[in-house]
């Protein structure tokens, strides 16, 4: 859907009826927008009173019954009163009140909208929903992401065509009464801080979802990969593991289901770190693990490796990392074991080159790392004269070294063939 929706908006460029806006946005031309809206004063009709600084919705009078869309969005309003309204919009499908400082909205607002299929609240500063959404059985998308002040939603159960439901940023507790009947959702986002828990055998049930996001930063909502394995269409994912255990678990599932992520961001353990790419995993102070990963199935863009003390190296012959071929970027900090990133020995065992196609190299706080590259003494002797692959570092552009003080040789001459591509080379407090 997505991408159709980029090629909607390529058509609209082309055709002069959208511009290229700042970081990504597109915006429509004066003229062009009051065009559109001249057009749908008259059919179908459309009420867009958007960014006009209102602090009341317009009186019954201004409303009519064949009214399909009404935007708000952007106004000062902080209440909305069942009043307003004419006694029914029967034919109202679309209602835009986004970015509004809206605390309260009559209980019966949503009652005689038989019609309405998509609700955005997101932005406001509601702190509970009126009972008389769950009246609304055509919606299909809900959107409450940035509602800081929301605690409380009504049952959903009776929201049976809901496919979007995006609950970001908001105060909730629990997950809303009646969400595991909703069997049509494509998209979850329960990026919540305050979840106290993702009830069991929720997520087994919403087989069709495509999106599901979770907050990363929320123990409670740790996940199961049994809990994820019915999800076959899974295109979109972020979430974490409480173990390593678990996290296999998932990525051997998604291999056998021959299912790739289209974007994830996954994190394993306790600790802490970002996000850039598309494809992330971080996995922090996770102990007794020894490094063996599915990785390859996922295809990883993007890894950090965090107060994992019992590694010793990242790439070795029994390691799957050496499988990441689309790796871009790794950072591995406070690692306290770890001796080298990459060990001779994986290239000998692997058809594969590792890091061909690494960009960002960032080690920090590791106090026994010696070397980018060493030998592995328990293969013996026969390794030493073994070379890096030339695709290994072929694409490195930055290199950053930080407090790694048993590290005397930065970057060995037999390696420096590969480097031709690097630009940057930092390096700091690494002396004894």
């Amino acid at each position: 859907m997505k991408d159709k929706g980029h090629v909607i908006l390529k058509m609209f460029e082309d055709n002069c009826l959208l511009e290229n806006g700042s970081s990504g946005f597109v915006k429509m031309h004066d003229a062009v927008r009051d065009m559109a809206l001249s057009i749908t004063r008259m059919n179908p009709r459309y009420m867009i009173q958007a960014g006009l600084q209102l602090e009341e919705l317009p009186e019954k009078e201004q409303w009519s019954s064949d009214i399909e869309k009404a935007s708000f969005m952007c106004n000062l309003l902080s209440e909305i009163s069942i009043d307003v309204l004419p006694a029914k919009c029967q034919l109202l499908t679309t209602l835009l009140l986004q970015n509004n400082p809206i605390k309260k909205i009559s209980i019966s607002f949503f009652t005689n909208m038989p019609c309405l299929s998509v609700l955005n609240l997101s932005s406001t500063k509601i702190e509970s929903l009126p009972n008389s959404i769950s009246e609304l059985k055509n919606l299909t998308t809900l959107l409450l992401w940035g509602c800081y002040e929301l605690r409380d939603l009504p049952c959903l159960l009776m929201l049976q065509k809901l496919k979007k439901l995006d609950l970001r940023w908001t105060k909730i507790e629990e997950v809303p009464e009646g969400m595991d009947m909703l069997i049509k959702l494509r998209y979850i986002d329960l990026q919540v801080r305050t979840l106290k828990e993702i009830p069991a055998g929720l997520l087994t049930k919403l087989v069709h979802l495509q999106h599901l996001s979770f907050d990363v930063n929320n123990e409670k909502t740790s996940l199961k990969a049994e809990e994820m394995e019915p999800l076959k269409k899974l295109e979109c994912f972020t979430g974490r593991f409480e173990d390593m255990g678990e996290l296999n678990k998932f990525i051997s599932s998604m291999q056998q289901s021959k299912k790739n992520l289209i974007k994830y961001y996954v994190r394993v353990g306790s600790y802490i770190g970002g996000c850039g790419r598309d494809k992330t995993l971080t996995i922090g102070g996770v102990d007794n693990w020894e490094g063996e990963l599915i990785m390859h199935p996922i295809e990883i863009q993007e890894l950090h490796i965090l107060k994992c003390d019992y590694l010793r190296s990242l790439v070795d012959e029994n390691s799957s990392f050496k499988n990441a071929i689309d790796l871009r970027v790794c950072r591995i900090w406070f690692c306290e074991g770890i001796e080298c990133v990459v060990s001779l020995s994986s290239f000998a065992s692997s058809s594969a080159h590792p890091f061909q196609s690494l960009e960002v190299l960032d080690l920090q706080v590791l106090p026994k790392l010696s070397a980018l590259i060493m030998k592995d003494a328990g293969i013996g002797s026969a390794t030493s004269s073994t070379l890096a692959p030339s695709a290994t570092f072929s694409h490195l552009k930055k290199i950053s070294i930080s407090e790694c003080s048993c590290m005397k040789t930065l970057l060995p001459h037999r390696l420096l063939p590969n480097l031709q591509n690097v630009e940057t080379i930092w390096v700091q407090n690494v002396m004894r």
